[in-house]
């Protein structure tokens, strides 16, 4: 019952999240860039699930050329999302209503980070079950190490305007221990977003044309995971 509270309490967050409007920010280009490539390196007709998708964003990319599943516990994301994607599906990442292996590549951003532990392992453990033995499951969070992340979010904190709830952060290190314990391979981790905040969900600093063309220069820094707003792995199911 306790279990079953806080999923409620949980679609209830989202739900209030989802209600508004998004302006893309500054994440979400340096995201929506990443999910291209990982789009064009898969087969054509693969299966893909974003679990924990949203509004179904990324899952526009993948639409045109392979089946693709958002998996949300928000009705309001889902209402949106259902024009990004062939399947929208309520439900519960400790409890993904899909066939074991049957997805070419599971993912998510922005969603691992609000359960503790155990719970972080058990989510990654659902994703891997319905991942196909040689696909590709792949998280994004919150670092750690990212300086300007972690004042953002205290000064959110202290002014009491922090909106999403329970959230860890992640150091790589931490991230890849998470993975191994979910008896996955890691392949890659990388960071997302190396430069300052433009533009947040809901405020935009600088037009989005402009933080467009800064966002290529990201392509030339090194060692981005140790200090971008978000570190990611890529993990493979063996």
């Amino acid at each position: 019952m306790k279990h079953m509270n806080e999923i409620d309490r949980g679609a209830e967050l989202w739900d209030r999240i989802w209600s508004k409007n998004q302006i893309t920010s500054d994440y979400s280009i340096r995201y929506l860039d990443f999910m291209r490539g990982i789009e064009q390196s898969l087969p054509a007709r693969s299966t893909v699930c974003e679990a924990g998708c949203g509004t179904g964003q990324t899952l526009q990319i993948f639409s045109p050329r392979h089946r693709t599943i958002g998996l949300d516990i928000s009705a309001n994301a889902l209402c949106i999302a259902k024009n990004n994607c062939d399947t929208p599906l309520q439900g519960d990442i400790f409890q993904i209503p899909i066939r074991s292996e049957t997805c070419d590549l599971v993912y998510n951003s922005g969603v691992i980070e609000h359960f503790p532990y155990p719970a972080n392992v058990r989510a990654l453990s659902e994703m891997a079950r319905i991942t196909r033995r040689g696909g590709q499951i792949i998280v994004i969070v919150p670092n750690t190490l990212c300086l300007w992340y972690k004042l953002g979010k205290e000064v959110a904190y202290r002014f009491n305007r922090f909106e999403f709830g329970y959230e860890e952060d992640y150091s790589p290190g931490r991230l890849k221990r998470t993975f191994e314990e979910a008896g996955i391979s890691v392949t890659q981790w990388f960071g997302l977003q190396a430069t300052p905040v433009l533009a947040t969900n809901e405020r935009e600093f600088i037009p989005f044309s402009i933080r467009r063309k800064l966002a290529r220069i990201e392509r030339f820094l090194p060692f981005k995971e140790y200090y971008s707003y978000a570190v990611g792995i890529v993990g493979c199911k063996e």
